[in-house]
């Protein structure tokens, strides 16, 4: 795929206009230069090098079939539309804040992570590649992480998840440097019932090609997620990811995936609550949609 072009400079986009490095003294203590790596869980340090973590059969049967039961109630492929499901629905709230994986989180970020998004289709997104750290405000710095659930077997006919090892190392996109180059029109674009701008989706035909374009430049390749239900893949902020496009048309895959902030560098989002076990989560008034 070719750069898109700035109108203004008439150059292309590069993944350096859209990104830069946050000071280290801002970062996680896993993402930090200085290190000493002989002292990490092995976790921890396929975080430091990867900027993954995978676990098989991680999520217990308990949680996952009653979740499962729970979705399976609702006739739509792409799941709630609803980004915070898991106000309303008992059951992906007890499989989010699952207490073992909330614990590895914190060992992965360096404090509590607190739960405020989820995403329940059982198909691909087909969401192009990206970062997910340039969608939030730029003081989350990757004090993030998200997780992505098999519910049952995910095979590459589905569009499973695919990642670029490692490059959680690469800059950080910043949200600003990604809207500079939206129209005026689209930045100010306004839709749905939540009045949302959606600049993340129209600033794809730019950040897609830069980011190929790096890949390629790097000498990269793309890295697959296969899994079988109760297989955990978590994934770094900076990690450059994306749902792949399905070789079946709406073949399903069943998962769920999980969003997780930590709990002292989300001031926009002060209302939380605790569960059961003391796992937190974002508060919003968000209905059940």
């Amino acid at each position: 795929m070719d750069l898109a072009i700035d109108e203004t400079s008439r150059k292309p986009i590069t993944f350096g206009d859209l990104a830069d490095d946050p000071p280290a003294d801002l970062l996680p203590w896993l993402d930090r230069p200085r290190v000493d790596e002989s002292r990490l869980l092995p976790d921890q340090l396929s975080w430091r090098q990867q900027g993954i973590v995978i676990k098989r059969r991680f999520l217990p049967d308990a949680l996952t079939d009653a979740y499962i039961a729970r979705r399976a109630q609702l006739d739509e492929p792409g799941g709630w539309r609803a980004p915070t499901p898991y106000l309303h629905v008992a059951e992906l709230r007890a499989l989010a804040l699952y207490p073992p994986l909330m614990r590895l989180l914190a060992d992965l970020i360096g404090e509590p992570l607190m739960l405020h998004l989820a995403l329940t289709g059982w198909v691909s997104t087909e969401r192009n590649w990206h970062q997910d750290d340039y969608l939030n405000p730029d003081h989350v710095n990757s004090w993030y992480a998200a997780v992505w659930m098999a519910l049952g077997p995910v095979d590459a006919e589905c569009g499973p998840f695919e990642y670029v090892p490692g490059s959680h190392r690469w800059k950080l996109m910043r949200g600003d440097k990604v809207r500079a180059f939206l129209t005026e029109e689209e930045r100010n674009r306004r839709e749905g019932p939540l009045n949302t701008n959606h600049w993340p989706k129209y600033s794809e035909r730019y950040v897609v090609p830069a980011i190929e374009a790096e890949i390629v430049a790097r000498g990269e390749a793309p890295v697959p997620f296969l899994a079988d239900k109760g297989d955990v893949l978590i994934w770094h902020g900076r990690l450059m990811h994306r749902g792949s496009v399905a070789r079946v048309p709406g073949r399903e895959r069943r998962s769920l995936i999980t969003h997780y902030s930590g709990v002292n560098h989300r001031p926009d989002m002060p209302e939380r609550r605790r569960d059961e076990h003391g796992m937190s989560y974002a508060w919003f008034d968000h209905p059940l949609a």
